[in-house]
């Protein structure tokens, strides 16, 4: 009788299991439970406990984290960004559910469905050298495909119209290499409505978990263009009809000036060695920032956010 009590209590236990797995099935965070199940089976901590001593998630070969709210909603929404995985601690997912659920059919279908893991593996995400605030969610992406320089141009050439009452305001990033500038500097092109950032292939900062971070989901909004020569860039969007102006301690314009361009090109080279002689050459004009007699200089990205504020009063 003993094998027989035994495999009717097995038998007992699968239906419980199935049901537990169906209805987890049925959120789109994978690792969530109901209300009721949370009762059988005690608080979300107490069921994420065993992943406390796993290591960190890996991202994908070539790939990179991005984290915090912003950053990480602004890559599901865009259908451009490529994810392997969504992370979110259990305080989150409700946030986090309700951002999926507003996204269309075809998006939602092509993202993984999101688990839920344990805060100490998301901090350990952005490595040895830099704790990640992820904000309790984060997505292991591969890079976006920059777009192609002359099929950017092509894409606002019905906005560069003379009879098209649009401005177009551009971004061009001379070496600038540390990811949280550049990062910032996008995070102002989209407050101000920049159509495009250029930037060189070599010697400028590459698309990682920081400068996502420190952009604040413009790294999904802006277009991000590579070029391999920046003055031939420049002049190829002269051609287009726009003026360059490029920004200089030495100017001699002031920044309140740029406003007067309908089809703007702002240049600002690396904190330091600022523009290049070659960028400087190809610009209309140069432009400067006054301040204060005894302060230095501005950083890059607060001096891209002022001349961009000026830029906008016309």
């Amino acid at each position: 009788m003993a094998p027989k009590s035994a495999k009717k209590h097995h038998s007992a236990k699968n239906p419980h299991r199935n049901r537990q797995k169906t209805n987890a099935n049925r959120n789109l965070v994978r690792g969530r439970t109901d209300q009721n199940d949370t009762r059988k089976r005690g608080s979300h901590h107490e069921q994420m406990s065993t992943f406390s001593n796993k290591k960190a998630p890996k991202p994908p070969q070539n790939g990179y984290f991005i984290w915090g709210r912003h950053a990480v909603f602004a890559a599901l929404a865009n259908p451009e960004r490529r994810i392997q995985q969504i992370y979110a601690i259990a305080e989150s997912t409700n946030e986090l559910e309700r951002v999926l659920g507003d996204l269309d059919l075809q998006r939602k279908g092509d993202l993984p469905r999101a688990q839920v893991i344990d805060r100490a593996r998301l901090d350990a995400i952005g490595g040895v050298t830099e704790k990640a605030v992820h904000q309790g969610i984060a997505a292991a992406v591969w890079p976006l495909d920059p777009p192609h320089f002359d099929l950017f141009l092509d894409s606002i050439k019905s906005r560069l119209d003379l009879r098209n009452p649009a401005t177009v305001r551009l971004l061009l990033l001379d070496q600038i290499s540390d990811p949280r500038n550049f990062g910032a500097i996008m995070r102002s092109a989209r407050a101000f409505g920049v159509t495009g950032i250029i930037t060189t292939f070599r010697n400028a900062a590459s698309e990682n978990g920081v400068l996502a971070r420190a952009a604040s989901g413009a790294l999904d909004h802006v277009p991000l263009i590579r070029v391999v020569n920046l003055a031939r860039a420049i002049e190829q969007i002269r051609y287009h009809g726009f003026f360059v102006a490029g920004l200089a301690g030495d100017g001699n314009a002031d920044v309140s000036s740029l406003g007067r361009h309908k089809h703007l090109a702002i240049i600002l080279g690396a904190e330091g060695s600022g523009l290049r002689r070659l960028s400087r050459d190809h610009c209309d004009v140069l432009v400067r920032i006054n301040i204060d007699n005894n302060s230095e200089s501005l950083n890059v990205s607060n001096a891209a956010a002022v001349a961009l504020y000026a830029a906008s009063l016309h």
